[in-house]
């Protein structure tokens, strides 16, 4: 394949932006400029095929959305494993604080995913939050027990039930109280809250929320405001009664309060976290893999590539389902070809000297410039996984101890990696093994 070359617009931006980058806040071209280029290019960035062109035609590492992108597998897993101070940012769309847990009574900011780590700026806030979260929600006993228990497998078998009723439908993947939604929703609280899924008074105040209002989006900078004008101007009051639900919870109920291992933090601020933390990553993250990896959405479209022709279920339907590995590296190569979430970010810091080279030239940036960590183009680089790169093959060369999907390098990490990884991959494979033999029961399934 040729390699095309960029457009006037695609040079024009990249260069722009790598001139931009490099000038003081207050310069009033870069003032003026770059708060837009960074929205708009944000929202477009995080679609996997406008970063997979931008590469393409600008080469491993390029300007774009107000930063700095590196693009090939071993810059994006030095970032990954190393120490991040970071910004406001979901993905490469841009958050707005005012929005975000972080300025409760006591003022003072608590949103994970907006905190440095020591080794990058930060005052210790971060690990102590994330400590928290890890003990009492995500990565204890009790979580991973009830995901062995009996209420588990009967969501799991709920699930497979209402897959043999609704088929490979919309409806089953894309109806909030039904199917793979409502699924999501009793497991993931069930597992991490430890909340009785089958409490409909909660779990409406939950769905209200992360389903009917569209949580995530009240986060997002202008976006969230727009939205609360026209349709949600109740969030405020919806954010508050889930906090409710969560600050009440059996975990976060038996939370010790203003330990300074946990960065001092009471149960509402562990709560307020938590809420935001579900509705930017808890709910939407485990629902993007599940439809990338049940075949309900279709793998990237690659220029120059046939990687979204590629029917998963074709795979899925040849699995040996007794074979958990199996069955997690199908889960891991679905994700490799179409991330969940295809970038993150860090912020250059005083310490350090950041330079690349973009367009054969050498370029040095302050610091304060955001540097973006594109998982998804990791994930895609030939110099990493070969000739079949847009090719899909579980049974890759480290397709699981490689893969970046959950913001890390296999098991290697900074500290970052996404903290619901290990009840991910257990509840995806789950999943994938009772649908899996819905769809072999019966040919009547299939002409569903």
């Amino acid at each position: 394949m040729t390699t095309p070359k960029p457009t006037f617009q695609e040079s024009l931006s990249n260069g722009f932006q790598v001139w931009a980058l490099k000038r003081a806040r207050w310069n009033p071209i870069r003032a003026l400029t770059m708060p837009f280029i960074s929205w708009k290019e944000g929202i477009d960035a995080n679609k996997g095929s406008y970063l997979h062109r931008k590469r393409l035609v600008l080469g491993s590492n390029f300007c774009a959305a107000g930063g700095v992108w590196l693009g090939d597998f071993e810059s994006v897993a030095e970032a990954l494993t190393e120490p991040q101070a970071r910004g406001y940012r979901l993905a490469s769309s841009l958050l707005d604080p005012a929005h975000l847990p972080m300025k409760p009574d006591n003022g003072r900011e608590v949103f994970l995913l907006s905190l440095s780590q020591e080794g990058a700026g930060g005052d210790g806030t971060w690990e102590g939050v994330r400590e928290a979260v890890n003990v009492y929600l995500t990565n204890n006993p009790e979580t991973y027990g009830r995901q062995e228990d009996a209420t588990a497998k009967k969501l799991v078998d709920n699930l497979a039930e209402s897959y043999k009723t609704l088929g490979h439908s919309d409806e089953f993947f894309t109806n909030g109280e039904k199917g793979l939604m409502d699924f999501l929703l009793r497991y993931l609280h069930y597992v991490i809250f430890g909340l009785d899924p089958f409490d409909e008074e909660k779990m409406a105040v939950i769905r209200a929320l992360h389903y009917d209002s569209a949580s995530a989006a009240y986060h997002l900078s202008a976006v969230g405001n727009f939205f609360q004008l026209i349709k949600f101007k109740n969030w405020p009051e919806q954010f508050t009664a889930a906090a409710e639900v969560y600050m009440n919870s059996p975990d976060i109920a038996k939370f010790p309060e203003n330990e300074e291992k946990y960065a001092n933090l009471t149960r509402m601020e562990l709560a307020r976290l938590m809420v935001s933390i579900m509705a930017l990553a808890g709910m939407v993250g485990p629902l993007t893999l599940a439809v990338i990896v049940l075949g309900h959405r279709p793998l990237n479209e690659y220029e120059g590539q046939e990687t979204h022709k590629i029917d998963v279920t074709k795979v899925w339907d040849t699995l040996d389902l007794s074979n958990r590995v199996e069955v997690a590296k199908y889960m891991f190569e679905c994700g490799r070809l179409r991330n969940p979430v295809s970038n993150s970010h860090r912020i250059v810091t005083k310490k350090e000297k950041f330079t690349v080279k973009i367009r054969g030239k050498d370029q040095t940036f302050p610091a304060g410039t955001e540097v973006f960590i594109p998982m998804l183009l990791g994930m895609i680089d030939e110099k990493k996984w070969g000739p079949t790169t847009y090719e899909f093959d579980h049974n890759r060369e480290n397709v699981v101890e490689d893969n970046m999907i959950f913001h890390s390098v296999g098991d290697r990490t900074n500290g970052r990696i996404c903290p619901g990884k290990e009840v991910a991959v257990k509840m995806m494979t789950d999943v994938l093994i009772e649908l899996g033999k819905v769809r072999r029961s019966s040919s009547e399934f299939q002409a569903k």
